[in-house]
């Protein structure tokens, strides 16, 4: 997040991505499971690739990314919103629970509510898209949680390691602006 505010809540607090980050955020994206959960590459990165992966987007306009910290301050894990389109008022959301202790206990259903909430209110976002990996059910669970509905499923929409993979298309409309047909 470039203009440097936090965003608080129960467990989570989103806020910009620096220090502590780089150092976790470089193991958490070298884990194989988590890689195998969000990565369509499971190679290792280096401290470079990392730092450039992370930095196109902090240097993006169209891009916002979050440190997320648990509420002692400890980081916990990463969220971004890309391709952020004030025209058509879209974004994509991704995050990553890097912290496997915060698994299963609230922190990323909180996270993507959070980043919602951001997305619709300060970034005047319409409708916010998400598309984790079909096989990725905690994923899709965490954004059912906060609202997002199913929309489709690209089969075979990326090829990971050895074979080909689905992808959940998932989105939410704001709330405040959603006109019923």
């Amino acid at each position: 997040m470039s203009n440097g505010n936090c965003v608080k809540g129960e467990k989570v607090n989103l806020c910009p991505f620096e220090g502590p980050f780089w150092d976790v955020g470089l193991r958490w994206y070298n884990d194989h499971e988590i890689a195998a959960l969000t990565s369509d590459d499971p190679s290792p990165l280096t401290e470079a690739q990392f730092r450039e992966m992370i930095e196109s987007d902090l240097n993006n306009p169209q891009s916002e990314v979050f440190g997320l910290l648990d509420a002692d301050g400890n980081p916990i894990g990463v969220g971004m919103l890309r391709n952020i389109d004030p025209i058509h008022r879209g974004c994509d959301l991704h995050i990553t629970i890097g912290e496997k202790t915060c698994w299963n206990r609230g922190f990323g259903r909180e996270a993507i509510g959070l980043m919602t909430e951001y997305a619709f209110k300060s970034a005047g976002m319409h409708r916010v898209i998400s598309a984790p990996f079909r096989s990725n059910t905690r994923m899709v669970r965490c954004l059912e949680k906060v609202g997002f509905k199913k929309e489709g499923v690209l089969r075979d929409a990326l090829w990971v390691v050895d074979r080909f993979i689905d992808v959940a298309v998932m989105a939410m409309i704001n709330p405040e602006e959603k006109v019923e047909a």
